[in-house]
């Protein structure tokens, strides 16, 4: 069962690497990472086992310096994933530096334990740490660690105090400032480089020409299997935000949310970004989904205080989501009384027509009885005329019923012998015509005029003639049961857009929405009836969707309701 699972897990890894290459759709990314949300433990395992493995040859390390390496891999691993861990790890190299008598390993695991207190909120301990570093003494990578982190830490204060102003202390405006810093100091062959150079200008009235495909050449070639990838990600799609380029944007901020998530990151914005825009975009499930793992991985970090930035947030999306079960429970509620109602009436429906049923079965029992009885006393008719009245009266009333019930069907059939009869004066002429066209041909063969044939053959002027005949006895029989088919059709136009033709005529798009309206709505199934390519009928359907004053998706539905049928 292990291999098994382990198998699928790297099946799930693969397609995530290569799969990007393809170039998909936001729609299929979001699709991509909420599958990846809901396996979510898959990626859990991952990093665990990982884990497991690094504590496993932290046991068998011998002297310190070996330690120290083993702790710095697990730090790694953890920092955003357990920052209490994290801070075990950070303390234990600690120690080894001052036993080593390492200034920058302690300087370094004095930053790295600031950012672990910062993560879960004990902000001033955070600044306590740092406060005792001697920044002059750093080496240039401790100095970017060593702002980094004070960048960090203060965009934390201005979190906790929601970006406002107290006392002097701007904490947004010092933390970019550290950010910049950063950027006067970092090289290129720094991971966290482009980070830095494009972050410091994210906030800038323009941004430098090139920065952005910089950027996103990085990302097209990264394996989207680190915490540098996710930033890289989320940086671009801040950029692409800049220039108002919202496709970009959802794109490189998803691939950064499906890295979070691949990696188990818990110090994740990225997805929570894309829970504000679900809420927007009115997307409830789905903002329900990303605000809700966000909350998770803050707490599981723990980093109490973007959980408690999220609180707000958490509560309005859960309150739109239980408004919006609430509506889909009443709506399905209003749908079954409506199916209820639907076949309460289609019971009674066939309840009445049993029993009209069963009352014209008795009415021609009676009629029966009365013409065996008229049979019966035909003999007495001679000798009792009152009586032979009285039957002869009976037999009109029957006679009268008779044709009532038979009136009603016949109108109920109006339409079925319009059809049929226009359908069987069709083929009796189409019969006398090809009788008409095999005895020219047989004339041609009997006298031997081959090239005439061929050229009768060949010639289109008969097959355009039966077709335009054709069109002639579509146009006459359906506007003779739908009269007012043109008008109510021009209706839905606008007024600059409808059509205009003659008197008991159709042209091609009436002929092809007048087949709409009789129920046949395939494009292919039209072209054949109408003798035409189904890419024409579909242009035509598109032209008229066009020229429509109501919505293309109703325009169909509305055809199809056209015109009432006279008798």
């Amino acid at each position: 069962m292990k291999r098994i699972t382990a198998f699928l897990t790297m099946m799930v890894v693969l397609g995530l690497q290569y799969g990007f290459a393809v170039e998909p759709t936001v729609d299929m990314l979001l699709a991509r990472l909420d599958s990846m949300i809901d396996n979510e433990d898959t990626y859990l395992r991952l990093k665990l086992d990982k884990i497991a493995q690094l504590k496993q040859n932290r046991k068998r390390a011998s002297t310190e310096e070996e330690r120290y390496w083993s702790n710095r891999a697990l730090y790694d691993e953890y920092f955003v994933f357990d920052a209490d861990s994290a801070r075990y790890y950070a303390d234990a190299n600690l120690k080894i530096a001052r036993n080593l008598g390492n200034s920058q390993w302690e300087y370094e695991w004095r930053i790295n334990k600031s950012y672990t207190l910062s993560v879960m909120g004990f902000l001033n301990e955070a600044q306590e740490e740092l406060s005792q570093i001697n920044a002059s003494e750093l080496s240039d990578s401790n100095k970017i660690r060593y702002y980094g982190q004070l960048a960090y830490l203060y965009s934390h204060m201005g979190q906790l105090s929601d970006h406002k102003i107290i006392g002097n202390d701007d904490y947004d405006r010092i933390s970019h400032c550290y950010e910049d810093s950063i950027s006067a100091l970092i090289t290129r062959d720094n991971p966290e480089y482009l980070w830095y150079a494009a972050s410091s200008k994210v906030d800038k009235k323009t941004i430098p020409n090139g920065l952005i495909e910089t950027v996103k050449a990085s990302v097209d070639t990264c394996s989207f299997d680190s915490r540098t990838d996710a930033m890289k990600c989320y940086i671009l799609s801040r950029l692409y935000d800049r220039i108002d380029d919202e496709e970009n944007r959802m794109r490189y901020l998803i691939l950064s949310g499906m890295t979070d998530v691949r990696i188990a990151n818990r110090d994740i914005a990225s997805i929570t970004e894309l829970a504000m825009i679900m809420l927007e975009k009115g997307d409830i499930e789905r903002a329900y989904k990303y605000v809700n793992y966000s909350q998770n991985q803050a707490l599981r970090l723990p980093n109490r205080i973007r959980a408690a930035s999220l609180a707000k947030t958490v509560s309005e999306v859960h309150h739109l989501h239980e408004t919006k079960l609430r509506k889909s429970q009443h709506n399905l509620m209003a749908a079954l009384v409506v199916l209820f109602v639907i076949l309460l009436s289609m019971v009674i429906f066939i309840i009445l027509y049993m029993r009209r049923s069963r009352q014209l079965k008795k009415s021609q029992i009676k009629l029966e009885e009365a013409n065996q009885e008229l049979t019966k006393n035909m003999n007495e008719i001679t000798r009792n005329k009152a009586e032979r009245d009285k039957l002869i009266a009976n037999l009109q009333a029957a006679n009268t019923h008779n044709e009532e019930i038979s009136m009603t069907l016949r109108e109920a059939n109006y339409v079925k012998e319009e059809c049929i009869g226009a359908t069987f004066a069709l083929c009796s002429s189409y019969i006398e015509r090809f009788e008409k066209y095999r005895k020219d041909i047989l004339k041609f063969v009997k006298a031997e005029k081959w090239k005439e044939l061929k050229e009768e053959v060949i010639a289109a002027l008969y097959s355009n003639r039966e077709l335009k005949d054709f069109y002639k006895s579509f146009d006459s029989l359906f506007l003779n049961i739908y009269p007012d088919f043109v008008n109510d059709f021009n209706k839905l136009l606008r007024p600059e857009e409808q059509l205009v033709v003659n008197a008991g005529e159709l042209n091609t798009e009436l002929r092809i929405y007048a087949l709409v309206r009789l129920g046949i709505s395939d494009s292919v199934k039209i072209a054949a009836l109408l003798h035409c390519s189904p890419q024409t009928v579909y242009n035509y359907r598109l032209k008229m969707r066009n020229k429509a004053i109501i919505a293309k998706d109703r325009f169909a539905d509305a055809v199809k309701s056209l015109g009432k049928y006279q008798s």
